[in-house]
């Protein structure tokens, strides 16, 4: 009997060791996301954004949470990004909007002219206006948003024919960046010629186009400032990006992991990085035009003209689309709330 009790005594107390040894396994498992972006490592939201957040969010969770980077679209060309994600490819993808057109048409409201007075104003308004317009907040039902933001506003960078004035577009052509800028320059009389950044070097020296439209960030990445001899300042688009992640990958995490990460995404990440695109436009403005590049700033006036022109766009957004059921006007109104200029 003795021997019995003893015997189960043993196996008690072995049994509570091995849940004690087993414990810290337990407690201690990580979860292992996987971010794509298209872009190299050096290319600014990639270097400032993402990779301090996969340190930051590992340090945060002391190890729970670890992000695997797959950078420069190795997983997947530059269009497929928010797929990757949404199917569940990758658990976290950085979108341009631009690359899918038509696909998200209320967050197309910040791609019309003249809505970046700066790249984190604009981010910013863009994440409050998706926290609170249903019908902007509905075009990411699939996925868990992480941040949105932008780049600050273009400008006008020609080869040879300096743009001092509304009239001296006539005849140019230059090329574009999305459906907006091309309605926008044929409006001011230039003629929009669509190309990738990547082909824009050899059309501009080849005199194919007359310029193009870019931040300073992209003019000088992609060494344009050897071919352009004029850079009008006018700050009259920008594109929309994206940080998602997989709707059924999000809800398979933790509480404690999920706030983790909304801790350190949302307003705060895409205000830092629209912060991070404007500290960009210093270095590379600087670059450009120690290279020789003549910087013109439009007067007043005729910066007024170019709004006016294109301002009916606004109307015309809105009314496409209350025509497909969304409450464009008031997602509108909310932007420019947001960017104060209403």
């Amino acid at each position: 009997m003795k021997k019995s009790i003893l015997t189960g005594f043993i196996s008690f107390v072995t049994l509570c060791f091995v849940a004690f040894i087993g414990a810290p396994t337990i407690f201690a498992k990580t979860y292992e996301l996987k971010l794509a972006s298209p872009f190299p490592p050096m290319q600014v939201i990639t270097r400032t954004i993402i990779q301090p957040w996969a340190k930051e969010i590992e340090q945060v969770s002391k190890g729970k949470i670890k992000v695997k980077l797959f950078l420069g679209g190795a997983l997947g060309k530059a269009p497929a990004h928010y797929d990757l994600a949404e199917k569940g490819i990758v658990d976290i993808a950085y979108h341009l909007h631009d690359y899918t057109p038509g696909r998200f048409p209320m967050t197309s409201v910040f791609s019309l002219p003249f809505m970046t007075p700066t790249a984190k104003i604009t981010s910013e308004a863009m994440w409050k206006t998706f926290k609170e317009e249903p019908d902007f907040n509905k075009e990411y039902g699939d996925v868990k948003v992480l941040a949105l933001f932008c780049h600050p506003g273009g400008d006008f960078h020609t080869v040879s024919k300096p743009i001092r004035t509304v009239a001296d577009f006539q005849g140019l052509k230059i090329r574009s960046a999305n459906a907006f800028v091309n309605e926008a320059l044929k409006l001011w009389g230039a003629t929009p010629v669509s190309m990738p950044i990547t082909e824009t070097y050899q059309a501009m020296e080849r005199g194919v186009v007359d310029g193009t439209v870019l931040p300073w960030e992209g003019l000088a990445t992609f060494k344009l400032e050897e071919v352009t001899k004029y850079s009008t300042i006018a700050d009259f688009y920008t594109m929309t990006m994206i940080i998602v992640m997989n709707k059924k990958k999000w809800d398979s995490l933790p509480r404690d992991v999920q706030e983790m990460i909304d801790n350190t995404t949302g307003l705060k990440m895409s205000s830092k990085a629209g912060e991070e695109f404007d500290a960009t436009d210093v270095p590379f403005r600087k670059r450009v035009l120690d290279k020789g590049v003549e910087e013109i700033i439009l007067p007043d006036s005729e910066l007024q003209k170019l709004q006016e022109l294109v301002m009916p766009m606004r109307e015309e957004w809105v009314k496409s689309n209350t025509a497909k059921g969304y409450h464009a006007q008031h997602v509108l109104d909310t932007a420019l709330h947001y960017l104060g200029k209403k």
